[in-house]
């Protein structure tokens, strides 16, 4: 899968975007210059702009200005280079993303953007097969199927070919369609490709589906994409009309992209060679990182596809698995490094491993916490609180239960409450987030929830809660604790290695469970196996052998569910949940290498660093860890939200004269957001000394 799936209505509609100009349209009038292009831009962000001809790769730091300098070099290819605005193709991944481009490019050449492709994926591959499906053997006005038209001819084909819906539900085996789709399969593809009698069904499932769609002169969404990939590849003549019409492609969150996709893309630049990709930096380990395998432990850097080494799987035994893919990169910024029990690994903010968040007592722990109807804010907590005579709990779990909060990240873990006090005074202080609790029902406060409410309505929490985030390399996705049955944001857990009955990896599990009615109603409604639950409520669990087929069936359920995914691990009975390198905190505990397989070790000190310099990555089947200097690490962030990382190797290796360029300036906060900043940071004794720096001077205190 590329981007994680939204739902439909989030791609849709296509038609209203196939309908924003005639193919082949003639140039329209030039608006006038409306300012200096270039203006308020950085050194970096004008050499992005204004990169003349051949491949370009931007790589992004956070709140760098990425759609700023994508938005402005469309406007300098039409103002300044005289490039026709039809004949420029912007890419990106939602509807919303594709209409904020357009309005952004508006505000700099005038009305014409809005008749431009700029447009997602699915849009632009529309507007393709409705010019040229007949040349496929679809009808030009094809009907798209929707998620739950999919499912659907999905059943009916398993019902007629007499398979059991209990062992092959419509919506999971469309699902696996899908994700072979993504990878480029078609029906005889995955046919030659099924390793056992049930994959082989599902083949058969797929071609009889996939011919009913054929006969009825319709698509599904995966289609969309597949089909044009087809046509371009099957009729040279049609290549050459979208070489010669876009003259210049331009793609934002290349990282998220699927094979399909950056097919796509590679073909429609081969000719010309005009293509610019905007991607987020890379989530690696430095050369010299020592990776276990079974003829002892080698560099990272040394690593080939087919290289066999050593991860886990259910039990905490060393598990061998195979190399699927490496990656070579370049990285400037900071690197974090944690030591465990003698063992130590070091790599980039998001780079993930399996950690326990539980702390021991007697600790005390800043944090910042979201509700999402109120917003952020800072507090502080022991680490261990009781909850009944002789029970205790991980403190920031009762906090958030009894804020009725939606997720929490932790700050910082200190040895008193007076350092606690002065770290929760420091982090409010400087970016403007208050300490209020959200909920003060019971707890005797002063302010009610009424005062409480319009303190949170009249303050943006949210956008200074972004900004520590990035400060501290904080990923917004991976919280440290978030509530299973939340009011307003539930969860479903996938968790890897869940049910091991089946080997030493053991397959993965989708897993919910809620009292909510209304939520049930929506997964069954959309073909989801919703079953009662075992203490009343309803429950959906699943799993798959496939850890891919897993994520991609967790993402279409928290689609149709609204849904938060909570992704870990289990390795010999006990979760791991999976957290970034720059979430990880002293007392936290880690899985190492030991004597006799994994066992646990309590984080002793984490280092941070600035690098400069190459950085690596591999992907590994069917494990998806491996050991790197002793700690069990997972792939990059991008191989579980669903993207592939080899789509970057493979635009270095289709235009080895890419030119690189590194977005590392904030764009987004005023000097004096940034000094505050600089001081919070400055007494943060898990990071290196730094400045953020920014051209913005002054700004509201």
């Amino acid at each position: 899968m590329g981007r994680a799936m939204p739902a439909p209505d989030a791609r849709l509609p296509l038609t209203a975007d196939a309908a924003a100009g005639p193919d082949g349209a003639p140039d329209a009038p030039r608006e006038p210059a409306g300012h200096d292009l270039l203006a308020g831009l950085n050194p970096v962000q004008s050499d992005a702009v204004t990169h003349t001809d051949g491949p370009l790769l931007v790589v992004a730091g956070a709140g760098s200005g990425k759609t700023r300098v994508l938005t402005h070099r469309i406007a300098h290819l039409i103002r300044d280079e005289g490039v026709s605005p039809f004949e420029i193709l912007a890419i990106t991944f939602t509807n919303k993303a594709a209409d904020e481009m357009k309005s952004r490019v508006a505000a700099l050449v005038g009305p014409v953007a809005q008749k431009m492709w700029v447009s997602t994926f699915h849009s632009a591959c529309v507007r393709m097969l409705r010019r040229d499906a007949d040349k496929l053997g679809f009808p030009r006005n094809f009907t798209i199927y929707d998620q739950a038209d999919a499912n659907r001819l999905t059943g009916y084909v398993i019902r007629d070919l007499g398979l059991d819906t209990k062992r092959f539900p419509p919506r999971s085996v469309h699902a696996t369609i899908s994700a072979a789709k993504n990878d480029g399969l078609d029906p005889e593809a995955y046919a030659a490709r099924a390793g056992n009698l049930f994959e082989r069904k599902i083949a058969e499932v797929f071609t009889e589906y996939q011919g009913r769609l054929q006969r009825a002169g319709s698509m599904d969404f995966d289609d969309l994409l597949g089909q044009a990939l087809r046509l371009l590849r099957e009729h040279p003549d049609v290549l050459a009309h979208y070489q010669r019409r876009f003259k210049h492609i331009l793609v934002d969150e290349y990282q998220d992209t699927n094979s399909v996709q950056n097919d796509f893309v590679l073909l429609l630049a081969a000719d010309h060679r005009n293509v610019a990709v905007v991607g987020d930096q890379d989530q690696c380990l430095p050369p010299g990182t020592k990776i276990a395998t079974p003829a002892g432990a080698r560099p990272i850097e040394t690593l080939v596809e087919g290289d066999t080494v050593l991860g886990v799987g259910a039990a905490r035994t060393r598990v061998a698995s195979r190399v699927t893919a490496v990656h070579t990169g370049h990285y400037r910024g900071r690197i974090y490094t944690v030591h465990a029990g003698g063992r130590s690994v070091s790599g980039t903010p998001h780079h993930v491993v399996l950690a326990d968040p539980a702390l021991d007592a007697g600790r005390y722990v800043v944090y910042l916490m979201e509700r999402i109807d109120r917003g952020f804010r800072v507090g502080l907590t022991k680490s261990m609180r009781p909850i009944a005579p002789g029970q205790m709990e991980q403190g920031l779990r009762v906090r958030i239960n009894q804020e009725h909060a939606d997720r929490a990240w932790v700050l910082r873990v200190c040895d008193s409450r007076a350092e606690a006090s002065y770290h929760e005074a420091y982090f409010a202080a400087a970016y403007g987030i208050p300490t209020t609790l959200f909920h003060g029902a019971g707890r005797n406060l002063v302010m009610d929830d009424g005062w409480i409410e319009r303190l949170y309505a009249q303050i943006d929490t949210r956008t200074a809660a972004k900004e520590l985030m990035e400060d501290l390399d904080l990923h917004p996705d991976f919280p440290h604790y978030r509530p299973a049955n939340g009011g307003r944001r539930q969860t479903l857990n996938l968790t890897m290695f869940s049910d091991c009955r089946h080997g030493d990896v053991g397959y993965h599990r989708v897993q919910w469970s809620s009292n909510r009615g209304e939520i049930a109603e929506r997964l069954r409604s959309a073909g989801f196996p919703v079953r009662p639950g075992k203490l009343g409520g309803s429950r959906v669990e699943v799993s798959r052998k496939s850890y891919r087929e897993a994520l991609a069936f967790a993402h279409e359920m928290a689609a149709a569910g609204g849904l938060d995914i909570a992704r870990r691990a289990m390795v010999g009975g006990n979760a791991y949940p999976f957290t970034p390198l720059a979430h990880v905190r002293e007392g936290m505990t880690l899985l190492v290498d030991g004597p006799d397989g994994l066992e646990e070790a309590r984080v002793d000190s984490i280092e941070v660093d600035e690098y400069d310099g190459p950085v690596h990555d591999i992907e590994v089947e069917p494990t998806h860890t491996y050991l790197a200097g002793g700690v069990l690490v997972h792939n990059s962030i991008y191989a579980f939200r669903g993207a592939d990382m080899r789509n970057i190797v493979d635009f270095e290796d289709a235009f080895p004269d890419t030119t690189v360029v590194l977005l590392e300036q904030n764009y987004r906060s005023t000097q004096t957001i940034l000094d505050a900043a600089n001081a919070v940071i400055a007494h943060n004794a898990m990071r290196k000394p730094k400045a953020l720096w920014t051209e913005q001077m002054g700004g509201e205190l």
